[in-house]
């Protein structure tokens, strides 16, 4: 299980509704801009990019699990 606190998009609207979603854990917002910049992952953006209508990316902070 997985409880997080979103915080706002850093792609797409507020005021949509989703029909799928994906958790990808970075360590931190330095990784995932080391990751997103890296010439391995670039050089496969456009199948990433062809292989979806739309995206959004909204980075969270995970919570404790309740009791």
């Amino acid at each position: 299980m997985f409880l997080g606190d979103g915080g706002e998009f850093l792609i797409g609207p507020e005021d949509e509704k989703w029909d799928l979603v994906m958790l990808v854990r970075q360590c931190s917002a330095q990784s995932f801009l080391a990751f997103s910049s890296h010439q391995d992952y670039l050089a496969g953006i456009g199948h990433r990019t062809a292989a979806i209508e739309d995206s959004r990316l909204l980075p969270m902070a995970e919570l404790p699990k309740p009791n």
